[in-house]
């Protein structure tokens, strides 16, 4: 019981995390000119999972003196001070960390505390880490803000060139419907605008929430019955002892859905396919193996749990 408590809070973290990416307003526009006065990063504060990933790829973590609850990776800052979430940053503690960038994604919850580091002299980055393009941007910015610009353009060089390969091979592919669940109680799903719904269409899928007003949406299982998946990538629970693989799981209830009636229903750590960043081409392709293995291949049940 206390193992199901702690993946229903992770889970409702996990949510709560994405909708506040999703509703993020950036106060600082990601790839605009930076000014003369404004220095380089040199103590870096990261709340966002996405953009530790990316400075580790740009070689800056040892800048970081701080992170965010939700930042788990890499294992080499999991053990920094931590200063809160998104939302409720703790400002004392940033500032005793002596921070001059601090990298978020944005809300109206975190309005205040982010008007008062900046008054304190921290600089603040609103990242848009929960769309396609906004990855790249998020890219560029980084390498602007810590002076590495030729790695970052570097990397989205290569990064632009995995996915397009990806794209023609699901170039001919018939689509297929998918679901992608990131909460369950309530339920969540991925819409228009994120790169959950990028990577389907780039791998031969269509969303079968294309049309919900927001990129991550609350609905009804109603609503979701209604739309008659042919597959769904579960990504609700991530729990340590959460159950994973292509198994129905308490979706098997439904049994008129095409994706229980054709075995095609995943449960994934939404480590591997809901935090976007520099992994995108290999998040991509395993979307692609999940719903269209005859041209991918199909996943194991080893790639869909954390690594």
């Amino acid at each position: 019981m206390r193992n199901e408590r702690r993946a229903v809070k992770g889970s409702v973290l996990l949510v709560a995390s994405l909708v506040l990416c999703a509703c993020a307003a950036e106060r600082d526009a990601v790839g605009e000119g930076r000014s003369a006065r404004e220095p380089v990063g040199r103590r870096v504060v990261v709340m966002a999972p996405a953009a530790a990933e990316m400075l580790e790829a740009l070689g800056a973590l040892d800048l970081v003196v701080g992170i965010g609850d939700f930042v788990q990776e890499p294992a080499s800052i999991a053990k920094l001070p931590r200063v809160g979430a998104y939302d409720k940053p703790n400002i004392e503690r940033v500032l005793e960390l002596g921070a001059d960038l601090f990298l978020s994604t944005e809300s109206q919850a975190a309005l205040t505390a982010h008007e008062r580091l900046d008054a304190f002299g921290v600089h603040v980055v609103a990242l848009d880490t929960s769309t396609y393009e906004g990855v790249f941007g998020s890219l560029r910015e980084l390498g602007r803000r810590l002076d590495r610009q030729e790695r970052a353009g570097a990397l989205e060089q290569e990064l632009r060139g995995k996915l397009a390969e990806i794209r023609r091979t699901a170039s001919d592919l018939t689509p297929r419907s998918v679901l992608f669940v990131v909460g369950r109680d309530p339920v969540y799903v991925a819409g228009p605008g994120s790169h959950v719904d990028e990577m389907i269409a780039m791998v031969g899928g269509t969303n079968v929430f294309h049309d919900a007003p927001s990129t991550y949406h609350r609905v009804s299982m109603e609503a979701v019955l209604e739309r008659l998946p042919e597959v769904i990538i579960d990504t609700s629970d991530n729990g340590s002892q959460a159950l994973r693989g292509r198994v129905p799981g308490d979706w098997g209830q439904w049994e008129f859905l095409p994706a229980v009636r054709e075995q095609r229903v995943y449960l994934v750590d939404p480590s591997r396919l809901v935090i976007p960043g520099i992994r995108l081409p290999e998040m991509t392709r395993l979307m692609g193996e999940l719903i269209q293995p005859e041209a991918f291949g199909e996943a194991s049940d080893e790639e869909l749990v954390r690594q």
